[in-house]
């Protein structure tokens, strides 16, 4: 289900050229995805996912939730809220709370972030408990240099990029934090394509590639292809990524 988290909802060739820009504003806003998985003919919305940001003074609080769809309760019910604070003077990260309740288990992991010039620490704090079992409490600390994200706060990095700058096979490399340790992420800006969605709605569209690498180096899982809108707010309105076996497949239908 990881590969549904990094849709639901983002080594350097050469220095960091587009960073997420601290004055990029974002407008309060509801996003709403259809989740999808394809394999061959077969088409089946699986779940959906809506993403809400809040616009104040000093901060964007933004919150992710899933839930699956009545079918796939009865195969694997999944029910997720994710939610992460950004400085708006900054645009780093201030706090991030996951809690999720998969197949009869239940875990909230917190992380809340500090700063060290260009190095970021994150203390995590997790509890986890199969059906009806109490919770155990693990803390972890992580660090990382450079731009540092979560599953959600990664989203807004991605759509505050300068795109004009990031063409000709050009990398950003950022950081992402979980509960379970620190990935990295490469965004790259494949071009510029007309993209049309299952309501008929077309965009025009930045396609962009994200891969993921593990802390030992190791890719994650294959690249996750990402449509995100031409117009100043960057919107993702198409995110493909593989399975083993077919595809799962992300679309937006209210929001725009």
């Amino acid at each position: 289900m990881k590969k549904l988290h990094i849709i639901l909802l983002v080594a350097l060739v050469s220095p960091i050229l587009c960073l997420a820009q601290a004055g990029v504003p974002f407008t309060n806003e509801i996003l709403k995805y259809v989740v999808q998985y394809k394999w061959g003919m077969v088409q089946k919305n699986a779940a959906t996912a809506t993403i809400t940001l809040r616009n104040n003074p000093q901060n964007y609080s933004i919150r992710l939730t899933a839930a699956t769809l009545p079918w796939a309760d009865k195969l694997f019910p999944l029910r997720d809220t994710l939610s992460t604070t950004i400085s708006k003077a900054t645009f780093r990260p201030v706090n991030y709370t996951k809690v999720t309740h998969e197949n009869g288990k239940y875990r909230k992991d917190i992380i809340n972030y500090t700063y060290v010039g260009n190095h970021v620490y994150g203390q995590c704090t997790r509890a986890k408990a199969a059906e009806g079992g109490r919770p155990t409490v693990s803390k972890k600390s992580f660090s990382s240099t450079g731009p540092t994200y979560d599953m959600v706060s990664i989203f807004y990095f991605v759509r505050a990029l300068n795109f004009d700058k990031l063409n000709g096979g050009k990398i950003v490399k950022a950081s992402l934090f979980s509960g379970s340790g620190v990935e990295s992420i490469k965004i790259k800006n494949v071009g510029i394509q007309n993209t049309k969605l299952p309501n008929g709605k077309s965009y025009r569209c930045y396609h962009l590639q994200l891969t993921f690498t593990s802390q030992s180096g190791k890719t994650a899982s294959a690249p996750l292809d990402v449509w995100v809108t031409t117009d100043k707010a960057h919107t993702p309105v198409k995110m493909v990524g593989k399975l083993p076996i077919g595809q799962v497949r992300c679309f937006l239908t209210s929001g725009l």
